[in-house]
């Protein structure tokens, strides 16, 4: 098993999960959660406008340029934290931060609570069924937090999963 292999299937049941929940984005519309492996993708720089001259467009953009912001709120992160193999032929212990970010501009400060919701969406989740894409046990305890300092009308938590994987069988005739 290869980390990579786990974060690509959590990401998928992360959509699964998430499927017809929608919270409202920075532009005031329902927005379907954005879920991305391991961090938030890099702003790509605005096209030029189309009278700049092309030698300045072949030496690049310059620090003072405009950047597309694609504001990915809400969102998930899926991020491999940690790993631990306690034996040669044991099987692996993967530790995966989710990383919840919402957007709520209400004056009533309450954009935690859809954050705490989703939580309970992934919760409920593995509660019920322990085992991810056939391959992955989810071992206990789970944790989960929420930020502490403001950040208004932004509002981000996380909840901490640990996964065991299968082990991989040793071969060697000597043992």
């Amino acid at each position: 098993m290869v980390a990579t292999f786990l974060q690509d299937d959590l990401v998928a049941e992360l959509k699964e999960i998430f499927d017809g929940f929608c919270l409202k984005n920075p532009q005031g519309e329902w927005s379907e959660i954005n879920v991305f492996p391991q961090a938030l993708p890099i702003p790509a720089p605005v096209a030029p406008p189309e009278d700049t001259d092309p030698e300045i467009i072949e030496e690049g953009l310059a620090d003072t340029d405009p950047v597309k912001v694609e504001d990915p709120y809400p969102y998930a992160i899926v991020r491999i934290q940690d790993g631990k193999i306690e034996t040669i032929d044991g099987a692996q212990n993967v530790t995966v931060l989710i990383i919840l970010g919402v957007y709520d501009e209400s004056l009533e400060n309450q954009g935690h609570k859809d954050v705490l919701n989703m939580i309970q969406k992934i919760y409920e989740r593995f509660a019920k069924n322990a085992i991810l894409a056939g391959k992955y046990e989810l071992l206990h305890p789970i944790e989960w937090t929420l930020q502490e300092e403001e950040s208004y009308p932004y509002f981000i938590g996380g909840i901490a999963l640990n996964f065991g994987t299968l082990p991989i069988r040793r071969e060697d005739p000597f043992i």
